[in-house]
């Protein structure tokens, strides 16, 4: 049996032809049939499925349904409907048949919207009108996920848009359930609708942009389906996030934060404020939390261990634990523990007494002494010497200490914020930390997360920080281009925020343009751009070998960095070749994740490698 369906091999009119169908897939087919929209390689088609029948899917001939993998087994799948119902089963194929990412041990009934993953091909079911979209099944968190990976590695393939929203449901609405169900009966076929662990109502909206899900979600919230109660949030790919985790923690904060009625998007999470004399931006789900954290613990005298890369703003939560609790009106004292010589650490805390060591020609009071009444901020703290955390550990636990040179105890009334970047558990256990001072100190933990885990943040950090440099060189502000926020996106910022501002004060002290592009970055920055030649040359060989005796140490040796990202664009480029242009298998040949692959091509231009190859 042969399906009445269309296609075709030509790769830009087989995704407009899928993406019609998409866009009408909410209005009734005129048969009442159910169908497979399918997504093979750089080509989509749909198929038709009988109102009863066997569907027989795999790369014979004779298949039903006929993929082109050679991963494929002859008979691979078989989709059987009778009584309404579609069931899927294996065929005792090779490399199995997944639904949802899982591979299906035995029949399984194939619900609306549900992927099935045959090799490197998507099947995407879609039931006929007579479906009730008001009991349409609402997937478990775990199921849910698994299906936004799946739209998202297809919105990545063919650069399709994807919005994922979350919905926080009034308790007035009726319960959760029922109201689900109403928004259920709302959305259209090829949406999907979940819970999250938190029990928001989560719905994928796949082939529809930010400002479309918006409005649709807008008017659902404040109309019949919300009851003018529900708030929601959104984000959608790529501009708001290029992974589940990101795009989920995005539209979960917008729903928190929303008014009731309302759609909160990922820009308008924004919060700009001043800690002293610093600006705090935070536009990232995840700093959100922190500084959410932060208020609370404001109000106590916990100690807090900051935790956190350096350059990550550990030293701003300090200045916020302060600015914000009931000690602001006295002192905040502040001392890097790693900037301090070992010998004159203890006079740094403690204090001392005239003449208490040679060179002591005066009485000195110490820092702990001085933030009596206020708060004391020990930056990296796991560099203090075991001598000292001994000494520290009594101070804190007495509240009293003794300058050196004297014998009189002095109380002090403080709150100490501590911050590092090491693991202070694993120091513990290499001798090199105390574990009682660990847990004394330790009363709260905040960790800030790196700048790559902050990608909402980073162009308004880059922005804000291009201003400043602008200002200060007194030169007009440039503005930043797609392309180079898109480079910036790119680079794993080892050095993080503080990396970000030198960055941008470099631009702003030797580019002359009014725009920022990607030619004016520093060469660590840019990705496919090696450091000390212009010209990348043919990506696909093997980067050149140098001796150190060739020369001197400064023309061999680069930033290790920029070493990774070459022989990394260059391993993509060789697997592309050899694949024919083929990104799910060159993926697959040198082990990176897909959407990672995909992302990337775009990072380094490999956008036709192998592809004349392909053609020929």
């Amino acid at each position: 049996m042969k399906l009445r369906g269309f296609g075709t091999g030509d790769e830009g009119e087989g995704e407009r032809t899928a993406v019609r169908f998409l866009e009408s897939v909410d209005r009734p087919a005129g048969t009442g049939r159910s169908y497979l929209l399918i997504f093979e390689k750089q080509t989509s088609f749909m198929v038709e499925l009988p109102a009863a029948g066997e569907v027989v899917i795999g790369r014979a001939v004779e298949a039903d349904v006929r993929l082109h993998d050679q991963a494929v087994s002859r008979r691979h799948a078989r989709i059987t409907v009778a009584d309404g119902q579609a069931t899927l089963e294996d065929l005792g194929s090779q490399n199995g048949t997944k639904v949802a990412g899982s591979k299906i041990p035995g029949p399984h009934r194939l619900a609306p919207g549900e992927v099935i993953t045959v090799c490197s091909s998507n099947l995407v079911f879609h039931s006929g009108p007579s479906t009730s979209s008001a009991t349409r099944a609402i997937l478990p968190p775990e199921a849910l996920l698994g299906r936004a990976e799946e739209e998202l590695e297809r919105a990545l393939r063919f650069e399709r848009p994807l919005t994922l929203v979350a919905i926080d449901l009034a308790a007035s609405m009726g319960g959760l359930e029922r109201g689900a169900r109403a928004f259920a009966a709302a959305m259209r076929k090829i949406d999907v609708l979940g819970w999250s662990a938190g029990g928001q109502l989560l719905v994928l909206m796949p082939e529809t942009a930010r400002d479309h899900a918006s409005e649709v979600i807008s008017r659902l919230v404040s109309g019949k389906e919300g009851q003018g109660k529900a708030r929601a949030g959104l984000a959608a790919y790529p501009s708001d996030g290029a992974d589940v985790p990101t795009l989920l923690a995005t539209a979960s904060m917008g729903a928190t934060t929303a008014q009731p009625g309302h759609v909160a998007t990922a820009g308008m999470s924004f919060r700009a404020f001043e800690v002293g004399r610093s600006k705090v931006i935070l536009a990232d789900p995840a700093m959100h939390r922190v500084y959410a954290l932060v208020e609370r613990l404001a109000g106590s005298d916990l100690p807090v261990l900051v935790n956190g890369e350096t350059g990550s703003g550990k030293e701003l939560v300090a200045q916020a634990l302060h600015a914000w609790s009931p000690r602001r009106k006295a002192r905040l004292v502040t001392l890097n523990c790693a900037a301090v010589q070992e010998s004159l650490v203890e006079s740094e805390l403690f204090g001392h007494e005239k003449g208490a060591f040679s060179g002591a020609i005066a009485q000195k009071q110490g820092l702990l002494e001085a933030a009596s009444g206020g708060t004391v901020f020990l930056d990296e703290i796991g560099e203090l010497p075991l001598p000292i955390q001994a000494k520290l550990l009594r101070a804190l636990e007495t509240k009293r200490i003794t300058r050196l040179g004297s014998v009189d105890e002095r109380e002090v009334d403080i709150r100490v914020v501590t911050a590092t970047h090491r693991d202070l558990p694993a120091e513990v256990t290499a001798g090199r930390f105390r574990s009682d001072l660990l847990f004394r100190l330790e009363g709260a933990r905040v960790r800030v997360p790196p700048l790559r885990e902050r990608p909402n943040e980073l162009p308004l950090l880059a922005e804000a920080f291009l201003r400043e440099a602008c200002g200060k060189a007194g030169r007009k502000t440039m503005t930043l281009s797609d392309a180079v926020i898109a480079s910036l996106r790119a680079h794993s910022w080892p050095g993080n925020v503080r990396e970000l501002k030198n960055v941008m004060e470099f631009a702003a002290a030797t580019v002359h343009a009014s725009t920022l592009e990607p030619m004016h970055l520093p060469s660590r920055v840019e990705p496919g751009r090696p450091a000390d030649r212009e010209d990348p040359g043919d990506p696909t060989q093997p980067l050149p070998v140098v001796s150190p005796a060739a020369g001197g140490a400064e023309g061999v040796f680069r930033p290790i960095e920029d070493e990774i990202r070459d022989l990394e664009r260059s391993r993509m480029a060789a697997a592309l070749k050899a694949t024919s242009g083929n990104r799910t298998h060159a993926a697959a040949l040198i082990s990176m994740p897909l959407r990672t692959f995909l992302v990337k091509i775009k990072q380094y231009g490999l956008g036709q490698v192998g592809t004349d190859h392909a053609k020929g």
